[in-house]
């Protein structure tokens, strides 16, 4: 009998491997799921805390400090598909994130809340304020435009896998604009958050009563980063042993790469933001899901092409770059006059997403 190596079982519970046996890789999807369950209650909890303590707005702390952490993943995904000569996967990974964020995740959480409103008989629809439209919303809409205007020609020495000189392509110098905006970004967020402490409404939720601050200061950000830290354990678990078991029943690459993959890295992402709906707090998912779309765009795509020139895939301009687009302005433009996303504009949302989806499989794949 072969002896198992610490190392290898380590590998194995942290999902960087995939078990040879299906009914392993099962029980690994199983502690994924609540290992993510428990990380997203611990982290919405915390966040919320963190927001009422601070007196920031949850829109404005779901749009820094737990978009940054959701975003984790696709960083991770992006950059060691750069360092191993993949960059069109960096890039297509970082504009699905995009895609799953808006019309899955998004539409999901509308309709959900729209459920959840109609067995309690309350007031439908996630909130969103004309702050977050045309702030975070703002740079949302711009970095998109923006990464994918950079995408229409190659400037800058990228190539395709296959070592020539690619078509479309992101540069170095490209990048470096796209860091600028999200330190502009960054600063906005935190211009915001500062003058929310100073200007303290009634409306707000007041902070809590503590006796010892330092205490519970640090107990909130122990509980947060356990959370953080459980929701991607559960996803990588998730993701790499779900990709197992699909292989086994011999599902396509195409397939998995569109499902499996592609909601596997945006989990911790739909995992806050259901979690802050079912909790009354759809200002913290709607936050996290702009933040993430501008980090995707900005800090991933930026720094993978700082690693290397990126090279863009033809159906990334002509397909999905616009999707993503479409999306960002459906969902910014069906939330405006009523400053909050319905059950009907989540649909629409899912609808085109689901049509992206129907689209890329049947039509792209060929």
């Amino acid at each position: 009998m072969m002896a198992v190596e610490p190392l290898d079982i380590i590998r194995l519970v942290t999902g960087l491997d995939a078990p040879s046996s299906i009914l392993i890789s099962l029980f690994f999807i199983l502690l994924g799921m609540l290992s993510i369950t428990k990380g997203g209650d611990l982290f919405t909890d915390s966040s919320v805390e963190i927001a009422r303590l601070t007196r920031i707005p949850p829109v404005i702390i779901g749009a820094t400090i737990v978009s940054m952490s959701t975003t984790f993943p696709e960083l991770m995904v992006s950059v060691t598909s750069t360092i191993s000569g993949k960059g069109d996967l960096a890039v297509g990974n970082a504009l699905g994130s995009c895609l799953c964020n808006i019309g899955l995740i998004i539409g999901t959480c509308a309709l959900l809340k729209g459920f959840l409103s109609w067995r309690g008989k309350t007031e439908s629809g996630i909130p969103v304020s004309r702050l977050t439209i045309v702030g975070p919303g703002f740079f949302m809409l711009f970095s998109g435009v923006l990464v994918w205007l950079f995408s229409l020609f190659s400037s800058g020495g990228a190539v395709t896998q296959a070592g020539v000189p690619a078509e479309f392509g992101i540069a170095r110098w490209q990048a470096g604009i796209l860091l600028c905006v999200l330190a502009g970004y960054i600063l906005f967020s935190l211009r915001v958050a500062m003058s929310s402490r100073h200007d303290f409404g009634e409306e707000q939720e007041h902070p809590p009563e503590v006796k010892n601050l330092k205490v519970h200061c640090f107990k909130l950000a122990f509980a947060f980063f356990c959370g953080a830290f459980l929701v991607v354990l559960g996803s990588k678990l998730l993701v790499t042993n779900a990709v197992q078991v699909a292989r086994y029943y011999e599902v396509s690459e195409l397939l998995i790469g569109l499902t499996i993959l592609a909601v596997g890295t945006s989990l911790p992402e739909f995992t806050i933001s259901v979690l802050s709906v079912v909790k009354g707090h759809g200002a913290l998912g709607t936050g996290n899901i702009i933040g993430a779309n501008v980090l995707n765009i900005t800090m991933v795509i930026s720094t993978c092409a700082l690693i290397h020139p990126l090279p863009i895939q033809k159906q990334t301009v002509l397909f999905d770059g616009p999707v993503v687009i479409l999306l960002m302005l459906a969902m910014l433009g069906l939330s405006w006059k009523r400053k909050q996303i319905s059950s009907f504009s989540g649909f629409v949302l899912l609808s085109i997403y689901v049509g992206y989806l129907g689209i890329a499989t049947f039509w792209f794949s060929r």
